[in-house]
């Protein structure tokens, strides 16, 4: 009995260390399973780097752009055009106005050569403001033909500007001169300020034979053309034989209407017809030509304030402006004409013609002074482009530079 006993609890005992070493085994291969795993994932997951070719040991990686948003090459190099070819517009434009500033100031130059001071020829570096130098000026603004009341004007506010000065060098001189001339001129400067509304603009052109009435319309209607106005032209002067074919002539070379009748016709009738056709074109501005008259006949002047009335019966504000031809080289007869012009149809602007033919230009302070009328155009040559609008600052300059070099 005790023998059975002892060997089942050997037996049993037995059975338990199976158990355990069993359980224990289970374990360790469990463990080790999943170690065998993970090792193959770590396999996997760090693989070797791939063999670089020779090449490919020189070859520069891409690098990713900093700016994904930026656009294309070509929408850039299009843009960038644009701005190069606004700037470069802007900056032609910009030579092209300075060309043509330039080109206007020749003009003048050139224009002004025999009437010229030429004061370079005796203002010194250091200058002492004495009799002598005043007499110099002095004729030279009187062969200019400044006129007597206004030279001797000029010379007195020269002498007072330097009333306690000894010696003034050069430059000062020169600039005082020339605020003290401008300023008797740039109450002149005074574009024609044209009423496009009231349509036609009428401009009535008088003046007495030769001074280049005909010649002169034709330039100024050159001048707004290229202004892009339309412009008409009324041959008014039916007296002198070819003059209504010589404003026909004009009008091919503008390109522009010209309304004309038989040699001998009534000018006020002309002139009437012509601004019906011109407000039934509607057009901007008509110019009328009228015939040269000796501003001492009445009966002829009697005849302009004719064509005024006549004019007023179409439109009772008009003619808008009213230009007096007055050739430069007449001098200071031309202070008769304009008085006797103006007392019968109130002249509104001057023309000043041919000074670059003359000697006497400064006849423009004497006309200034006494009847202080704008002077809206000068003659400064025969080409289509010399009539030019007056500037007092261009008109002084070459006034007081002529033909001389300034220096200084």
């Amino acid at each position: 009995m005790w023998g059975y006993l002892s060997f089942s609890k050997r037996f049993s005992r037995l059975k338990v260390i199976a158990y355990i070493v069993t359980f224990h085994r289970g374990k360790i291969m469990s463990e080790s399973g999943t170690k065998k795993n993970s090792s193959s994932e770590k396999d996997v997951a760090i693989e070797p780097a791939k063999k670089k070719t020779f090449l490919q040991f020189f070859s520069r990686e891409k690098i990713p752009e900093s700016n994904p948003k930026r656009p294309p090459k070509d929408i850039r190099d299009e843009n960038d055009d644009l701005v190069t070819k606004h700037l470069s517009e802007e900056s032609q434009q910009t030579h092209d106005l300075n060309m043509q500033k330039g080109n206007v100031r020749n003009k003048f130059l050139s224009a002004l050569t025999k009437t010229g001071l030429k004061i370079n020829d005796f203002f010194q570096t250091e200058q002492r403001i004495d009799d002598q130098l005043l007499e110099k000026l002095e004729d030279r603004l009187i062969l200019a033909d400044v006129g007597i009341e206004t030279t001797e004007d000029i010379i007195k506010e020269l002498s007072g500007s330097f009333k306690n000065t000894k010696l003034v060098d050069r430059n000062t001189l020169y600039k005082t001169l020339q605020s003290i001339l401008m300023q008797k001129l740039i109450s002149a400067q005074k574009d024609l300020e044209i009423d496009y509304e009231e349509s036609p603009f009428i401009i009535l052109v008088v003046g007495i034979n030769g001074v280049g009435k005909t010649t002169t319309i034709g330039k100024i209607a050159k001048y707004y053309s290229q202004k892009g106005k339309s412009i008409m032209l009324a041959a008014g002067d039916t007296y002198r034989a070819a003059a209504a074919e010589q404003l026909q002539d004009w009008g091919k070379i503008n390109n522009i209407p010209v309304v004309s009748q038989r040699e001998g016709s009534d000018s006020a009738s002309v002139i009437f017809d012509a601004i019906e056709s011109a407000k039934s074109n509607n057009i901007d501005i008509l110019l009328a030509d009228t015939a040269g008259r000796l501003h001492t006949k009445n009966y002829l002047m009697e005849e302009l304030k004719k064509i005024k009335r006549v004019i007023r019966k179409i439109n009772r504000l008009a003619p808008h402006e009213v230009l007096l031809v007055i050739d430069a080289g007449t001098g200071q007869n031309a202070i008769n004409q304009l008085k006797e012009f103006h007392s019968s149809i109130a002249v509104t602007g001057l023309v000043l013609t041919k000074l670059d033919g003359t000697a006497k230009g400064g006849i423009i302070f004497s006309l200034i002074k006494k009847f202080n009328v704008p002077i809206r155009f000068v003659g400064l040559g025969e080409n289509l482009d010399d009539l030019q609008p007056f500037d007092a600052e261009l008109y002084v300059q070459a006034l007081l530079d002529g033909s001389s070099n300034r220096n200084y």
